[in-house]
């Protein structure tokens, strides 16, 4: 039982820098992680998506930062976030892209 311990310890502090640019919580989260593609450009438009896990078993939604794309009529992506929202295993991501 010791040595199963410290490998799961051990395993868990080698992939925390792996998630280091991610608010981590298992009973709850509210946290923004940057997505990506961040230009200077002057977004005009902002589109959405959102889709849902429970206990990290069932996932249901597109959260494809396309179909965020399309949910805003974006053409030029110029940034995605990134939201996630987790209380006891019930767990909300969104994603929001902006762009022209």
């Amino acid at each position: 039982m010791k040595k199963l311990l410290a490998t799961l310890a051990l395993f868990a502090v080698i992939a925390m820098p792996a998630c280091a640019a991610e608010t981590i919580g298992y009973i709850y989260q509210n946290g923004t992680t940057p997505g990506g593609g961040y230009t200077a450009t002057q977004a005009n438009k902002v589109g959405s998506t959102t889709c849902k896990s429970y206990f990290h078993l069932v996932g249901l939604g597109d959260c494809a930062v396309l179909t965020a794309m399309k949910n805003g009529n974006i053409k030029s992506l110029a940034g995605f976030d990134v939201y996630k929202k987790n209380i006891l295993g019930f767990q909300k991501i969104t994603i929001k892209a902006w762009g022209n």
